[in-house]
């Protein structure tokens, strides 16, 4: 049993979909400025959470002969944890369990949440072939939660600047992701950013991305926009200070390696610097 539900988390990457669902609930807060009613915040949250385990459930589904050539033995799919049909069947469920609960967000939420389970859809079955195009709307799904709560709850600065913060980062880590894949990509002739420009081009490119993102980060601190609570506030500044050092890192090790086992751990570095940036708008907007 706990082989099954160790395989399902992997398939699914449930760890990015909890930051998926804490992004929703940082942009509810923002939105609301304060915590907002407990249903709302459920339901936003794992709207968010299953629509991304479906997203993923389905990117391997597709990528299973990819996955076999990149030997990657941390796919379930390919080490036999998970069949196929399975995986095929989690992606329809939790989708539908998504639009479940984010209907009791409204309307808007859920045409939101259709156009990103369709396109995550076509991204899995044909769009990542594009490259560049399919990193881009990777990207845009994490910055979807933020874009998402400034279009349907509140017209925040913050939370654009948040979600541009979002998709940069996501970008530089799918142009990383498609240097740890480059053999798997040419099975499938993915143009990805690694395969069209090639390796080295393709890193300094997500280190440029980086830092765009790591520049954005003082822009609440520093200037008004349309929300004071993170103004001149010393908590916002040391969570997003500590994301960008994380982010620093990062940056500085890609620059002094082209190891790809370097390039995939520092992929996951990313994660700690997403979370510290996601740390800095939630306690600079609850204190």
């Amino acid at each position: 049993m706990f082989k099954k539900i160790k395989a399902i988390w992997e398939l699914t990457r449930l760890e990015h979909g909890i930051i998926y669902a804490l992004g929703v609930l940082l942009s509810l807060i923002i939105a609301y400025k304060r915590l907002p009613g407990w249903e709302i915040t459920v339901a936003g949250m794992l709207g968010a959470i299953l629509a991304e385990m479906g997203a993923f459930a389905l990117n391997d589904y597709f990528d299973v002969e990819v996955d076999k050539l990149n030997n990657r033995v941390d796919r379930p799919i390919i080490r036999g944890d998970i069949s196929k049909s399975e995986a095929m069947l989690i992606f329809i469920v939790t989708s539908l369990l998504s639009l479940v609960f984010i209907s009791y967000l409204g309307w808007g939420a859920v045409i939101v949440v259709i156009f990103l389970i369709v396109f995550s859809a076509l991204y899995n079955y044909k769009l990542k072939e594009y490259g560049i195009w399919g990193n881009i709307f990777i990207s845009f799904t994490m910055a979807s939660p933020f874009l998402f709560g400034s279009v349907l709850f509140a017209s925040s600065g913050v939370l654009i600047v948040l979600s541009i913060i979002a998709f940069l980062i996501g970008l530089g880590r799918e142009i990383m992701k498609g240097i740890m894949d480059v053999k798997g990509d040419a099975l499938r002739d993915v143009k990805t950013v690694a395969r069209t420009m090639g390796e080295t081009k393709a890193k300094y490119i997500a280190v440029i991305l980086y830092v765009a993102g790591g520049i954005l980060t003082p822009i609440p601190y520093l200037f008004k926009l349309n929300d004071t609570a993170f103004y001149h506030d010393p908590i916002y500044a040391v969570f997003a200070f500590a994301a960008d050092v994380v982010l620093c890192y990062v940056c500085y090790s890609l620059l002094r390696s082209h190891d790809i086992k370097t390039i995939g751990r520092m992929r996951k570095v990313t994660l700690i610097g997403m979370v510290l940036a996601l740390a800095a708008f939630f306690f600079g907007a609850l204190f």
